[in-house]
């Protein structure tokens, strides 16, 4: 039951970040999903008053849902990132160009603060084979494929992705599973054939899609028909890429939830490459301090290596968000009339000690085993 609370609280509350922002066509499959999840969970009550209670929730997630139909037909709210949009003239339904986002990334490895490790296994079972298409064949290294970025969350699976592109020269496909399930832009599983053939145009490709376990959950779990016929049409167009060394297709799922994924997506053609980016070691932390706190003013005082041995446990995300409360304390103090001063080692050690890291032991336990049994 815990579970199913967690993945109800998570869908609701990315459908209502998304209307808060006006992304209407964003919220409404995460609006509905989480109105599908407190359903199943009212269903499993043997209390009937907590039973009613949790069913007009689902009803008022659900018309909260009809009214970002409202708003859409009004004008209100569009569809996903800002980007180069694929071109599909000529459709007569909803066209690929209204969700389908591409970029060309400018991240590269050396921008991403450690994960030695991470790298390394990125290029041995990525890069190379792209890289080196003659010695791919020769050896029958396969070249594209399908790829499972999992780890905590703020670690830099989204970076990595981005840097995988960048190296590769590839056209990046960015696309979230909310942007494929929603009514606006036609059925599912023709969205994900859309998506596919578009990138199958390019002559190198990546997929990136981010909580990939949100589209292809276990179907077991699932009582959703839509996501009955979903699951196996990625698992078809994964399957189905044409892995030549002139033209190749990479798919990148990124997760916070591996163990939530349909196992069928982890078989061999498939996800097969499983990749875990775990919190930063001190050398990434270091970096990461450098990275954040580096361009601003700082005192002398400020010692990197005492707030590594401070930060044991925190992810990326949590050190980007410690600079910049420390940032604000000599800012506000200044706006306030004071004197202007450099960041102090004391304001950062103060945040420190105010913010704990986002992602507890038991968490990375977790993940260490999921890795364990699948790595």
């Amino acid at each position: 039951m815990a579970a199913t609370f967690a993945t109800f609280k998570r869908l609701k509350d990315k459908g209502l970040a998304a209307v808060r922002q006006g992304d209407y066509v964003a919220a409404k499959p995460y609006l509905i999903q989480a109105a599908e999840c407190m359903i199943d969970i009212a269903e499993e009550s043997k209390d009937p008053g907590q039973r009613a209670e949790q069913e007009s929730y689902a009803r008022e997630l659900l018309e909260l849902a009809k009214d970002c139909d409202r708003r859409q037909a009004r004008g209100g709210g569009g569809g996903g990132p800002r980007g180069e949009r694929v071109r599909e003239d000529g459709d007569s339904g909803a066209k690929a160009q209204d969700w389908i986002v591409r970029e060309k990334p400018n991240v590269r490895f050396a921008d991403i603060a450690g994960l030695d490790d991470v790298k390394g296994e990125i290029n041995l079972k990525m890069l190379y084979p792209f890289q080196h298409p003659e010695l791919a064949q020769r050896y029958g290294i396969s070249v594209g494929g399908g790829v499972l970025l999992f780890g905590p969350p703020g670690t830099g699976k989204t970076m990595i992705a981005k840097a995988i592109a960048c190296e590769l020269d590839a056209t990046m496909f960015v696309i979230s599973p909310a942007q494929i399930m929603s009514k606006w832009v036609g059925e599912a599983e023709q969205n994900v054939k859309k998506l596919f053939d578009a990138a199958k145009d390019e002559k190198k490709s990546v997929i990136f899609m981010d909580e990939v376990e949100a589209l292809v959950p276990r179907r077991r779990d699932q009582q959703s028909t839509v996501m009955q016929r979903v699951v196996p049409q990625i698992l078809q167009e994964i399957e189905g890429f044409d892995r030549k060394a002139d033209r190749a297709l990479m798919f990148l799922g990124a997760t916070n939830e591996p163990w939530s994924l349909d196992p069928a997506m982890l078989r061999p053609g498939r996800l097969d490459a499983k990749i875990y980016v775990p919190l930063p070691d001190p050398e990434a932390r270091f970096k990461l301090f450098e990275i954040y706190l580096g361009k601003r003013p700082l005192a002398d005082d400020v010692d990197f290596a005492r707030l590594v041995e401070a930060t044991d446990g925190y992810s990326g995300a949590d050190i980007k968000a410690i600079a910049e409360r420390a940032a604000t304390r000599p800012f506000l103090e200044s706006v306030a009339g004071a004197e202007p001063r450099s960041i102090s080692m004391a304001d950062v050690l103060a945040v420190i000690a105010d913010v704990p890291p986002s992602v507890g032991p038991k968490d990375v336990a977790k993940f260490d085993r999921w890795a364990a049994e699948q790595c």
